[in-house]
Parts: C-alpha cells; sequence; structure tokens
C-alpha cells in the first residue's frame, strides 16, 4: 500500500499515515504532566473534623454495650481521638494527600474495664493495621493492605 500524502502547504509531503497520531499522543501525553494537578491534595473535608461512629468491627455488626466506639481525625495536628467500648482513646494518624492511604499509630487509652473488654481490645489491635481508607455514602471504610473486605466500618455520627 502506497504511503499517503497530506499537504501541510502548497507542496505534497510524504508522511506514513500513522505519524499524527503518534505526534497528537505524544503531546497530549507532555502536556498532561505539566498540569496543576501535581499540587497535593487536602484530605476531604468530611473525613476529619468529624465524629465517625463504629457500625462494623472486622465484618461483624459492633456491639452497643456502653456505647460504641468512636473515632475523631482532627485536621490541625493529625491526632486521632474516640470513645471505645470502656475507655477513651487516642493516637496520631497519617494521610498521603491525594491518595486514598490513611495509618494509625498504636493508640493510648484509659484503663477501665467493661463487659465489653474483648470488642474495644480488638478494635484498638485493628486500627495500627489500617492502610487505606474508601468513604461511601457517609460510610468510611478502613482496610488493611492484605484484604478486600474493611476492617472497620465507620457511619457519619
Amino acid at each position: 500500500m502506497p504511503p499517503q500524502l497530506y499537504y501541510i502547504s502548497t507542496s505534497p509531503v510524504k508522511m506514513p499515515c500513522w505519524l499524527p497520531a503518534t505526534l497528537l499522543l505524544s503531546a497530549s501525553l507532555l502536556l498532561g504532566s505539566c498540569s496543576k494537578d501535581q499540587e497535593p491534595m487536602p484530605a476531604p473535608l468530611y473525613l476529619l473534623d468529624q465524629p465517625w461512629q463504629l457500625t462494623e468491627l472486622a465484618g461483624k455488626p459492633a456491639p452497643a454495650g456502653n456505647g460504641a466506639a468512636s473515632l475523631t481525625l482532627s485536621s490541625v495536628d493529625n491526632l486521632s481521638a474516640g470513645q471505645a467500648w470502656c475507655n477513651q482513646y487516642g493516637g496520631r494518624f497519617m494521610l498521603v494527600a491525594g491518595t486514598s492511604y490513611l495509618t494509625f499509630s498504636d493508640q493510648a487509652s484509659t484503663r477501665a474495664t467493661c463487659s465489653e473488654q474483648l470488642q474495644e481490645t480488638r478494635y484498638l489491635d485493628l486500627l495500627p493495621q489500617v492502610r487505606r481508607y474508601t468513604i461511601s455514602h457517609r460510610h468510611l471504610q478502613l482496610y488493611d493492605s492484605e484484604h478486600s473486605q474493611p476492617l472497620l466500618v465507620f457511619e457519619v455520627k
């Protein structure tokens, strides 16, 4: 098949038919990498400074007991805090802007005991395993790096 002719001016130029598409694709890739989207994105406003109520713990409904566990992530100082069944707790969290990456430090807590102590211990053990989050329909799902099912699910209080 003979190459197609493209007319750039008044004189014909022989150019392979795939060259214009290749040039257009190259230009769009170069221009796309120069966009302002490279600036860090803040965490979604509805994630931070919002009280979240625990609804699922390791795939099972969270027991209500003496009041279900809650979680608040502070936008000011990256502190996580909340009330578990028996105790208040707190620690640090880290978000990577523009991604779903979220981690928690070990959480310190007061030392009261109650009938929901096992669930509280499990909950506080799961928080440092979190590696990412999603928010959908006012529900916050926290995942580890290995499973497709969330470790913890919260809803807006």
